[in-house]
């Protein structure tokens, strides 16, 4: 009974033991831990201090340092910008931007343009821009239209849909999710420095340090509205693709406008016109003639040339030769 007692004692002081040791050890790590922390602070501080010491009193370097600064001792607390944008609380999302290049060919422009306004109303698209061209043969219209990028496919179906001849159709993305993130880090960094430098200059004492401040203020928030361009334009161009849209209709006369028969100025024009056309296909048809003529003269002359000059050569010994009369009368002497 005694000894039983004995092992219950031992067992429990051995226990006991255990317990204090585990937690001296964990009391160690903690401090430990917490004198790393504090020596990494204290390095930090000691670092924005010489950057501050080696700028000489200057304010700008001041006001730099300090930013530094106060960004570099957020992220050792945990809450930096780096942190943020690549492990903070929002979830990443891709940022694709979509467009889509289509030309179709269609018996009647008019009645494919309306049935085009009603795919952009159902579709709660937008018109960018429009193009109405008219040529010889070819009546045309050309499309710049926004739609959301959640109606992009079922919008292309539709336009699909409209009555044509030949369809071709051509679609694009492109991934701007690096750039997105990119451009929201330098966007918290510029603005955390423009909340530095205001808290700098209402502690501004010389007229010289408020006015560098104020410089440096203006650049930093010149920087922030250049960066929140891009971001909008960015959302804007995420949120609503582009599609680029050709409409044509080819050997089809133009329509008059009215049944009636034209009137004398419509008449006049038109014979003017055709004459003046039948004018230079008549003077254009003449310079092709004489264009492929040039060769069969040029070789016509090369021959006939010294044909000619060998015919009159040979003439000329067979002419007789002309005796006057005198000389016919006068009797032969035959003393002489």
């Amino acid at each position: 009974m005694h000894r039983q007692k004995r092992g219950i004692w031992l067992g429990f002081i051995v226990l006991l033991a255990f317990c204090l040791l585990a937690g001296c050890s964990a009391a160690n790590e903690n401090g430990a831990s917490s004198m790393s922390n504090a020596a990494k602070g204290q390095a930090l501080t000691e670092e924005s201090g010489s950057v501050a010491d080696s700028a000489g009193g200057d304010s700008e370097a001041l006001a730099i340092a300090a930013a530094d600064g106060g960004a570099a001792s957020d992220e050792a607390a945990g809450g930096g910008i780096a942190a943020d944008a690549l492990t903070g609380g929002e979830a990443y999302n891709q940022k694709i931007i979509y467009s889509a290049s289509l030309t179709m060919q269609v018996d009647d422009v008019g009645a494919a343009s309306s049935a085009l306004r009603q795919a952009i109303g159902l579709s709660g698209a937008y018109i960018m821009q429009f193009q109405d061209t008219r040529h010889d043969g070819e009546i045309g219209a050309s499309y710049t239209v926004k739609v959301p990028a959640d109606g992009f496919m079922s919008f292309i179906d539709r336009i699909e849909q409209i009555e044509h001849r030949s369809f071709e159709r051509n679609i694009g993305s492109k991934d701007v999710s690096e750039e997105y993130v990119d451009l929201e880090s330098r966007l918290k960094a510029r603005q955390l420095v423009e909340e530095r430098l205001l808290s700098m200059m209402e502690k501004a004492a010389k007229a010289d340090d408020l006015l560098k401040f104020s410089q440096q203020l203006g650049d930093v928030q010149e920087e922030i509205e250049r960066i929140k361009g891009r971001i909008r334009y960015l959302d804007n161009n995420v949120a609503f693709s582009t599609v680029e849209l050709r409409l044509y209709q080819t050997d089809q006369a133009i329509k008059q406008a009215g049944d009636g028969e034209p009137n004398l100025g419509t008449r006049l024009a038109e014979a003017l016109a055709g004459s003046t056309k039948a004018v230079w296909e008549g003077l254009k048809f003449l310079l092709v003639a004489i264009a492929g003529a040039i060769p069969v003269i040029v070789v016509l002359a090369v021959v006939a040339v010294p044909a000619v000059w060998v015919s009159r050569r040979l003439r000329r010994p067979a002419k007789a030769v002309q005796v006057s009369p005198d000389e016919e009368r006068e009797p032969s002497d035959p003393d002489h």
